[in-house]
């Protein structure tokens, strides 16, 4: 299949639909912030993190918030408070229906308006195939641009830790759709890899001109599926997946008539792409200098970055070390409530039942009542323990989670309730270790009242976990 480069006359319909993608992906792609030209200015690059790289990828066009249905729904810990939007609307599908597309229809009705005043006054151009060109390579860069932080942080396993000891217990029925789609990566990081690599691939095909069609192809086949599946399990990117099918479909879309000729109707092609032939020196050496940017940035400086975070750092766990030996799931011995003991019930809306310690410090118990859940997969990269909430957001039930400060001088813990919209709970609880499989608390609880607990270990093993290592070999 030959390219071929001789300049056709185009249509008006083609003219007028070009007008108005071009104008269209100029308002998706480019930023309106001001606030994000200053980050190039502003950020420490002598202390880069992997949060600086997704804060200077861009970010989509959006004017119009879709307010989420759920209270607490869009809580992502202690990530920076959202711009306040001019217009928010409240649909009944909440925020990942029909209605979380608006903004693309507002773009969309700009490039109609765009197209319009822009045929008013072009008149004389026959074709806009180099502004084509461009635009297609405008997209490509910006579809590998947004992929780059999903991409390294599954090749180094951090955007789906290992599942902790409070997820392990948590019944199914009480995670939301999202959490759900989520933990499963948790439990299986060599596919979290694979999908890593897979994107880097579709990263590295759109770079360069002439894989860009392939690389264009499998973003719709690839990040399509995942749009696909962020729309089934209430996902919070879905938006950023779809466009994957939307650019993926405009790169791709002047390769499909050569490709239908040569093998559906078995005839020889050829492709009618005009390539910018960058003959002049500083045309060259920008197109290199630009190219060699955006590899070092988002490729090698995001990779580095992201294997950094996941050696030392892990964004969504904490890394303040909890109690020494703790970690693990307790049964309640003992409960008393201003000295009463209280017995074991189910159904009781105030007794612990069933405490769990991570290796960091994270507390988690259950109770019979109900809570408003926060977040849904627990993302962002935030700096504070307490904000990180991969291990409690999107759990609903009674389980209750809380961030505890160690004095052991004292030997208090001081809880503060790792959940947004109870963050003024604060619980202080003396402790004590009769051996190493009990914990004694004494302290107050959420609603102020005086409380003593014995904890137990329990001694628990996961099927999940059990000979997951051995080969599974079927007779018949």
């Amino acid at each position: 299949m030959a390219e071929n480069s001789s300049i056709a006359v185009w249509t008006g319909f083609q003219k007028i639909a070009f007008r108005t993608f071009f104008v269209f992906f100029l308002v998706m792609i480019i930023p309106t912030d001001g606030k994000y030209y200053q980050r190039w200015f502003t950020t420490d690059w002598k202390n880069l993190h992997i949060r600086d790289i997704g804060s200077l990828s861009g970010s989509s066009f959006k004017i119009v918030e879709v307010a989420t249905k759920r209270a607490g729904g869009n809580d992502t810990g202690g990530a920076p408070e959202k711009k306040e939007f001019k217009y928010v609307i409240y649909p009944e599908s909440g925020e990942y229906g029909a209605w979380s597309y608006i903004n693309w229809v507002i773009a969309f009705g700009i490039g109609i308006v765009g197209a319009l005043i822009w045929t008013l006054i072009d008149k004389k151009s026959k074709n806009y195939n180099t502004l084509y060109y461009f635009l297609c390579a405008l997209v490509s860069y910006s579809m590998l641009i947004r992929l780059q932080g999903l991409t390294f942080s599954k090749v180094f396993p951090s955007q789906m830790p290992d599942l902790a000891v409070t997820q392990l217990n948590t019944p199914y029925g009480d995670f939301v759709a999202q959490k759900l789609y989520w933990i499963q990566f948790s439990f299986v990081h060599n596919f979290e890899r694979y999908a890593g690599w897979a994107e880097l691939l579709i990263m590295l095909l759109l770079f360069f001109r002439k894989t860009r069609a392939i690389g264009a192809a499998l973003g719709i086949a690839m990040i399509g599926l995942i749009a696909l599946a962020n729309h089934t399990y209430d996902g919070g990117i879905h938006l950023l997946a779809a466009f994957y099918i939307l650019g993926g479909v405009f790169v791709l879309w002047r390769y499909i008539p050569a490709i239908w000729n040569l093998v559906v109707k078995e005839k020889d092609a050829s492709l009618n792409i005009v390539y910018y032939p960058f003959s002049k020196p500083w045309e060259k050496w920008l197109r290199i200098a630009f190219k060699s940017f955006v590899f070092f940035f988002f490729f090698i400086v995001s990779a580095y970055l992201h294997w950094h975070n996941y050696k030392y750092d892990s964004y969504k766990v904490p890394q303040n070390a909890g109690l020494a030996n703790a970690r693990g799931l307790y049964d309640v011995q003992e409960f008393k409530i201003d000295g009463k003991e209280i017995p074991f019930s189910p159904l009781d809306s105030l007794r612990w039942q069933e405490v769990s310690f991570e290796k960091w410090s994270t507390l988690s118990f259950n109770v019979f009542n109900t809570f408003e859940i926060h977040g849904e997969a627990g993302r962002g990269k935030q700096f504070k323990d307490i904000d990180r909430t991969y291990e409690s957001a999107g759990t609903g039930g009674g389980r209750r989670h809380f961030y505890y400060e160690i004095d052991s001088a004292k030997q208090t813990l001081t809880l503060k309730n790792k959940n947004k919209a109870y963050k003024e709970q604060l619980l202080t609880l003396l402790y004590q270790r009769p051996n190493h499989e009990e914990i004694r608390l004494k302290g107050n609880n959420e609603y102020g009242q005086d409380i003593e607990l014995l904890l137990k270990r329990k001694e628990k093993s996961y099927v999940l976990f059990q000979n997951r290592n051995q080969q599974n070999i079927w007779t018949p």
